[in-house]
């Protein structure tokens, strides 16, 4: 007996070991395997996109854009009705290892952009907005990674992201207000294209807000990198920015998705600022406060994705009134912690999850999904309203 005990414990001592290790090694072994198996330059550039062409816009404003699916009981309003227009960045989405940036052929990380990011994410703003929302040579994952290639790296991505702007403000009307909205990857470039290309330019008058979500945004970005932009700190606040890093209220924040030296662009390249407290705007209370938000405040999420669907498919029933949140206001980190007492439909499952899930990146936008629609459309009439206000 003693003999099958001994062992028994050493069998789960042994899975206790590789466990921790996987958990504390997991992310390098994982960059191994899809990082491209070249150094940047070594390989000509996947050819630049052409922003006259609809192949190279995910949504566009029309009947044919994932950025215009909805879930079940939420009214379609016709185009023409919408009062502002939205550019919208996308996450991360290409997984190739042949180039360091996606090439604009790419089909299958083409389809898995709109039925994932921009039918879950863009599409939040159909209520209030006209929604674009460009391909651009993204970076593969392990991008962020180069500390020698990362500015050209980036770069590449960036120029598109601003070609792909000035071709939103030529296409759209002149006078219309603007709403700007990015995730992770697409915050990282969202941040340069508001320093370069907003700030100091008449389009300050015409922006609504920048809903710049999951990218660790510092304080430092507004006191030192900003001129202009200041984080929005009630629910009519226009002109301003708005970011969070949703994770669960529950669990300690890793080493891994906790740390200071975050890459962000500071007006000459992308090493970042000093540590700084972390930005969080609660996208149910919309304040940067630590009180939590009432579970009867929150207006709807989004189930998680299964991935298997289809582009004219609904986004499936809202679950409403489930969800609490509030900034942790800690020295650096400042997550949005989410109750881990929501609906379980809010929640991956499996033995891993239950384990070690802790960052709910990829939950940033479905957890608060009609929340952040009934703001954007709370905002654009703000600003609307103060300019007839000037104009009388």
């Amino acid at each position: 007996m003693r003999k099958w005990l001994k062992i028994a414990l050493s069998v789960l001592g042994t899975i206790v070991v590789l466990l921790l290790a996987l958990v504390l090694i997991g992310p390098s072994v994982f960059g191994w395997m899809v990082a491209p198996g070249h150094r940047f330059g070594d390989k000509p550039l996947p050819e630049a996109p052409d922003y006259t062409l609809r192949a190279h816009w995910s949504a566009w404003p029309d009947d044919a854009s994932p950025a215009e699916r909805r879930p079940d009981g939420v009214p379609s309003t016709p185009q023409e009705a919408r009062p502002a227009d939205a550019f919208f960045l996308h996450p991360t989405t290409y997984g190739g290892k042949e180039h360091w940036v996606q090439p604009m052929d790419d089909e299958q990380t083409g389809r898995e952009t709109d039925l994932g990011t921009i039918s879950r994410q863009a599409s939040t703003f159909n209520g209030c907005c006209r929604v674009y929302a460009p391909r651009f040579r993204q970076s593969n994952i392990m991008g962020y990674q180069e500390d020698e290639d990362i500015d050209k790296i980036m770069d590449v991505g960036y120029q598109d992201v601003r070609a792909a702007f000035r071709h939103f403000v030529a296409e759209i009307d002149p006078d219309s207000p603007i709403v700007l909205g990015s995730h992770s990857q697409g915050t990282f470039q969202m941040v340069r294209l508001i320093m370069e290309e907003i700030e100091g330019t008449p389009l300050m008058d015409r922006l609504v807000a920048a809903y710049a979500v999951g990218h660790s945004l510092p304080s430092a970005l507004i006191d030192e990198g900003f001129q202009d932009i200041e984080v929005c700190n009630s629910p009519t606040q226009t002109g301003c920015l708005i970011t969070w890093d949703a994770h669960e209220g529950d669990r300690t924040p890793s080493p891994w998705s906790n740390r200071d030296d975050q890459k962000n662009w500071n007006g000459t390249d992308y090493s970042g600022f000093a540590p700084s407290q972390n930005i969080c705007v609660n996208p149910v209370t919309w304040r940067t406060d630590s009180r939590p938000s009432d579970k009867a405040d929150h207006l709807g999420a989004l189930t998680m994705w299964t991935k298997s669907t289809v582009l004219d498919a609904s986004l499936g029933a809202l679950v409403r009134g489930t969800v609490s949140t509030h900034c942790e206001q800690g020295e650096r980190s400042n997550w949005l912690f989410v109750n881990a007492d929501r609906d379980p439909k809010l929640k991956d499952q499996g033995w891993w999850w239950s384990l070690f899930g802790r960052n709910l990146h990829g939950s940033d936008y479905d957890l608060f999904w009609a929340n952040i629609r009934q703001n954007a459309e709370d905002r654009t009439r703000a600003l609307i309203e103060a300019r007839e206000i000037l104009a009388n």
